[in-house]
């Protein structure tokens, strides 16, 4: 009552109805569903050479986030060139991503971020993994 402007009415409504879609999909099938999109994402990097993922070698404790870098490639270079590509509904971000102590201590200055969410298909993925297996060749490494 004490702040001044108009109530944010619409954004209360849209968070009701995305509370009521997520519940009518079901918390636990958004999680089973990204927890079975984030290992298939998480096997597929493993096998790309050059790539690094960061953080736990147990694909089912990266969420739906997975942080990684690739052999001699900038992490911004990383995201223009997969963001320059049609790779489905695979978010990819660059920076510190707002966790420069974590980063330090894994020896890394910054990385790229990959973000899945319940929606997303294997296809968007396999879209994704081939996009990230060419970023090498894109920055003039020979295979």
């Amino acid at each position: 009552k004490f702040e001044a402007g108009t109530v944010n009415a619409g954004g209360a409504v849209a968070l009701a109805a995305a509370i009521d879609y997520l519940e009518s999909v079901g918390l636990e099938n958004v999680h089973a569903q990204e927890q079975a999109l984030t290992r298939y994402a998480y096997e597929g990097m493993k096998k790309i050479p050059g790539v690094n993922i960061l953080g736990s070698d147990d694909p089912d404790k990266h969420c739906g986030i997975l942080s990684f870098t690739v052999d001699g490639v900038h992490p911004h270079d990383i995201a223009t060139i997969l963001g320059a590509q049609v790779v489905g509904g695979v978010i990819v971000r660059a920076g510190h991503h707002c966790a420069q102590p974590l980063l330090a201590y894994l020896g890394v200055r910054s990385c790229a971020r990959a973000s899945l969410a319940f929606y997303n298909t294997t296809a968007d993925i396999d879209r994704f993994l081939a996009a990230l297996g060419g970023v090498r060749k894109e920055m003039g490494y020979a295979e």
